[in-house]
């Protein structure tokens, strides 16, 4: 029960009533308190041994001044604990937002446990639910975070957070909600809050990838009549920069645009980072050797990326000056990948594409110099590898494992449990997932492994999620009474999702068998390997609510893809077996004009076949995936998350 201390209850009539939403809310949260002893003295300089409390809060401002935090908090706990109440909960409260600041979280919430709720002053009350929001937030619960937000975000100035404070906190839970747009649009406002030159750039980074998040649905639902004047200049910033189908003639264009908005406040870096400069040197291009394993094992899908790559090149705008392009096949035994590299250069090679093995790259990069430039058509293993010349593209399934748990977390999931083919491939993927799941600060609760070629699945599915074990739990239990017990098997409930590493056999296996053992509400997320890439309904009904990651090319309409549309009609067989390889050729082509481009610029994105295209700092093309959830069999397109700012508060 909670008792409320008739002081609290000695403020004016406006006072009362927000103080009596705050006590709601604490009543939500559930604290439990007891009543305190407190002294008759309220005076905020009440003496401390020789020093009054103002000269200490003083001693605490010149530590944080410092940035000396740890101490500072540490400063005020022990004031804490010689202090009167309600100057003692004055300091516990500056000691948790000393931490909350310092993201010791953990701590901060441990403390702001501790503090009886229904003897704080309505000042005081503000401030714990400022503080319960931003340790909510650190920790994803948006929901809760937002709970306490209602009970401060429109109130006066508070004294112990900025109008700046708050806002980045209040952005911070519209991205933990995956609501992108009314974080830019408060982005955008928060500005206006800004002094710091490197935070207005990192502010308007987040600005301008929010928008370039927005669907072309969302960006045509905007009316920039309707928008303050800085809202109506990034909309149409965007929308120069999603429209245009070449960023080398987006130049012109910018130029216009700054004419029509001199008074904007977008910085020219930001600007400039959205299309390439006339400084910036394309690479010359007369003649590109292309380096695939057309012979053996793998000839097929090598054979998809060469006639991907060169629909590509016949779809140009322009027949005049087309680089020749000469074709190796790697596969040939009788010559080393180098030397069939070096052959390339010395037959006129400009650039280079391939070759696609691993283990040919693995050799070209200990074995040769690249001082041509090159794009090879997968990654090594060593991740840090890097040579100026040397650019890495691949259709990694690693890398959609990573991007597969980003989503999932910034869903707002935290405990995971894991489903995968007993494999090397299903290992790979699977510890890819783990080390980014982890690394955000999720929680694995379960995970098993399943024989491909089987149909059931049942055992790992019920190992999984821990049946197996109520099935125990029963048959002790009928031992135990000697009696035939009536019995419907509960699973684990401590699963928030289940992560699905598969392809398309037992992808449309495993989700009526999770269903049929009390798993059906759980989101099933996976990486695009567990989707044909071709529209089935029949086949794909059981996916429904699937969610998963994949290009572009697979999840849109081929009749707005001329490149896509061609190749479906000539090779009409092949391309549905290896869909995804036909993209990703026509992206190595695409890719070329745009390498020094996308070189350390980290705001640049190559809207592309395979994803929206990026580099990293080791010259690896990285990308973007579109991401689906199954409705009736068919691939839905969902919102894209923004991803959640970090929880910054105070000053």
């Amino acid at each position: 029960m909670i008792l409320f201390s008739e002081a609290l209850f000695a403020v004016n009539q406006k006072k009362s009533l927000f103080t009596l939403l705050v006590l709601s809310l604490f009543l939500i949260s559930c604290s439990t308190t007891k009543e305190r002893s407190r002294s008759d003295d309220f005076s905020p300089k009440k003496v401390i041994g020789n020093v009054t409390g103002e000269e200490q809060t003083g001693d605490i401002d010149e530590l944080v001044k410092q940035g000396k935090i740890d101490e500072a908090a540490k400063l005020a706990l022990t004031l804490a604990s010689t202090a009167n109440y309600p100057e003692r909960y004055d300091y516990q409260l500056k000691a948790t937002h000393l931490y909350v600041q310092n993201k010791a979280y953990t701590v901060a919430k441990k403390l702001l446990s501790k503090i009886a709720a229904d003897q704080l002053s309505p000042e005081q009350l503000t401030y714990f639910a400022y503080l319960n929001a931003s340790i909510a937030a650190a920790f994803r619960d948006a929901e809760k975070s937002k709970q306490w937000l209602v009970y401060f975000q429109n109130a006066d100035k508070l004294s112990f957070a900025s109008e700046k404070d708050v806002l980045k906190l209040v952005i911070a839970i519209d991205e933990l909600l995956g609501d992108t747009q009314s974080a830019v649009f408060k982005r955008i406002k928060l500005e206006t809050l800004l002094s710091d030159e490197a935070e207005i750039i990192t502010n308007q980074q987040a600005i301008i990838r929010g928008f370039l998040l927005f669907s072309k649905t969302d960006l045509e639902k905007l009316n920039s009549n309707h928008l303050s004047p800085a809202g109506a200049a990034w909309l149409e910033l965007t929308l120069l920069v999603t429209q245009s189908k070449n960023p080398f003639r987006l130049g012109n264009q910018l130029a216009s645009w700054k004419e029509r908005h001199p008074d904007s406040s977008i910085r020219n870096e930001i600007i400039a980072a959205l299309a390439p400069q006339q400084d910036i040197e394309q690479i010359k291009i007369e003649n590109i050797a292309l380096l695939l394993p057309l012979s053996g094992p793998v000839k097929r899908p090598a054979s998809a990326i060469r006639d991907g790559f060169l629909a590509n090149y016949y779809a140009a705008d322009s027949t005049e000056n087309r680089p020749v392009i000469r074709i190796y096949n790697t596969a040939d035994a009788k010559e080393n990948i180098a030397n069939i590299y070096q052959r390339a250069i010395d037959e006129g090679a400009d650039i280079v594409v391939g070759p696609l093995r691993k283990e040919s790259i693995e050799v070209l990069v200990k074995e040769s110099n690249i001082s041509t430039p090159t794009l090879v058509l997968n990654q090594l293993g060593n991740s840090d590898f890097y040579a100026e010349n040397f650019y890495q593209f691949a259709l990694s399934p690693e890398f959609e494992a990573k991007q597969t748990a980003q989503r999932a977390w910034q869903d707002g999931h935290q405990r995971a449990a894991i489903l995968f083919p007993d494999n090397q491939w299903g290992q790979r993927v699977v510890a890819a997932f783990e080390t980014e799941w982890e690394k955000l600060g999720g929680e694995i609760v379960a995970e098993n492994s399943y024989i491909t070629k089987n149909n059931d699945f049942s055992v790992p599915i019920k190992s999984l999620l821990a049946i197996d074990k109520s099935y125990e739990r029963k048959k002790a239990l009928s031992r135990l009474l000697r009696a035939k017990l009536s019995f419907e098997p509960r699973r684990r409930q401590d699963i928030d999702f289940i992560f699905m590493a598969a392809f398309p056999r037992q992808a449309r296996l495993i989700p009526p068998q999770l269903k049929f053992f009390h798993a059906g509400n759980l989101p099933i997320y996976a990486t695009s390997h567990s989707f044909s890439g071709r529209i089935d309904r029949k086949k794909d009904r059981d996916l429904n609510q699937l969610i998963l990651g994949d290009m572009p090319w697979t999840l849109t309409d081929a009749r707005k893809n001329n490149t896509k549309q061609q190749i479906y009609q000539t090779w009409p067989v092949r391309s549905k077996l290896f869909n995804r390889f036909y993209a990703f050729g026509s992206d190595a082509y695409y890719l070329l004009d745009y390498l020094n481009w996308l070189r350390g610029n980290s705001l640049a994105r190559l809207n592309a076949a395979t994803g929206k295209l990026y580099m990293n700092e080791t010259n690896q093309v990285l990308r973007e995936l579109t991401w689906a959830r199954f409705k009736n069999g068919i691939p839905r397109l969902l919102p894209v998350t923004a991803q959640p700012a970090k929880i910054l508060t105070g000053s």
